[in-house]
């Protein structure tokens, strides 16, 4: 792969990377969950930033990693003010580990959590809403979406409601960008600690929207263990904005 001239400032990670990165976290002492909730709260930041304020939104969380950064953000955003309806588009068995953990601390917080695999329920989750945050799949996939995530994307791009998609738009591939059927037309994309080599090529541009890259405090040394170059325009806590 030819890297980006970019690529020194806000990173060029492929979904390999992105585990490997993740795994040397782990290492250096640094959880899942710890950083899953810091992704959780720059989403909702992205999402704040967007709506300029309180509003109403539709979360669809995936079973996986990101669905909990989407229930993290819903998390935020309800203390913030804003009304929410979240689905987790999935088995009520397939749920569990940090995700269960995200399920039920949002539920404490008086967010409205359904677990269901029915993709119908989609609709009633977003049908009111000024924004929808897609968080169905992430940078793991690597074919088109199956069932029922390919109808609760097909519902959501019919819905025409604006959408913010977590990490790349579901269905997208994170490292050729190629764009699966069904794949979320999203009108911006909060991707976490880095840029992803997908959002850069293939069909990302027709996918993404507006792309902001967020620093979620993934440790330098993370970055060594795993044989990566740390991006140095994402830090500092910061959302940066760039394009796909």
């Amino acid at each position: 792969m030819t890297a980006s001239p970019e690529s020194g400032t806000f990173g060029d990670l492929t979904s390999e990377q992105v585990a490997r990165l993740d795994a040397a976290a782990a290492d250096s002492g640094v959880s899942t969950l710890q950083l899953m909730e810091i992704a959780g709260w720059q989403v909702a930041r992205c999402a704040w930033r967007h709506l300029g304020g309180t509003a109403s939104l539709g979360v669809v969380a995936g079973y996986g990693n990101n669905g909990g950064d989407g229930l993290v953000a819903a998390r935020h955003l309800a203390t913030w003010g804003c009304a929410l309806r979240v689905l987790v588009l999935a088995e009520e068995e397939r749920v569990s580990g940090v995700v269960l953990d995200h399920v039920l601390s949002a539920r404490k917080c008086g967010v409205d959590v359904v677990v269901s695999a029915d993709p119908d329920a989609v609709r009633g989750v977003i049908v009111e809403a000024d924004l929808v945050i897609d968080a169905i799949l992430g940078t793991g996939l690597r074919s088109a979406p199956r069932e029922p995530q390919a109808s609760g994307i097909r519902a959501i791009n019919e819905s025409g409601i604006p959408v913010l998609s977590v990490d790349v738009p579901s269905g997208l591939d994170a490292s050729t960008g190629e764009a699966f059927d069904p794949t979320v037309r999203a009108a911006l994309t909060c991707t976490l600690t880095a840029m992803k080599h997908g959002l850069r090529r293939g069909d990302a541009a027709a996918h993404a929207g507006a792309v902001w890259i967020a620093d979620i405090g993934m440790p330098a040394t993370a970055w060594l263990r795993a044989g990566l170059e740390r991006p140095l325009g994402v830090t500092g806590g910061e959302l940066v904005h760039t394009s796909s």
